[in-house]
């Protein structure tokens, strides 16, 4: 890992280099990280990850292409109906 010296602003505002931006897909604008100090000084910035629901988002989006979810769920029903018989 290489690190890359940043200047706090007055602030006490930091930039997260390019290089390393580019390396998480999770850092971008409006993105939580967790900041700590170790014992021996060594400053983190972990990012965090999204929810459940937010990462999962979209995730059968391509299951369900070129399908009908209302005759899917029809076809289901009958099955279900004819197990019962």
């Amino acid at each position: 890992m290489q690190m890359q010296q940043v200047t706090i602003g007055t602030k006490y505002q930091i930039v997260i280099p390019k290089q390393v931006r580019m390396q998480d897909k999770d850092l971008r604008p409006g993105a939580k990280v967790m900041v700590g100090r170790t014992k021996e000084g060594v400053i983190t910035v972990k990012a965090t990850r999204k929810n459940w629901s937010d990462e999962s988002y979209g995730f059968m989006k391509e299951a369900w292409k070129n399908i009908d979810p209302a005759t899917e769920i029809d076809k289901m029903r009958n099955e279900w109906d004819e197990k019962k018989k």
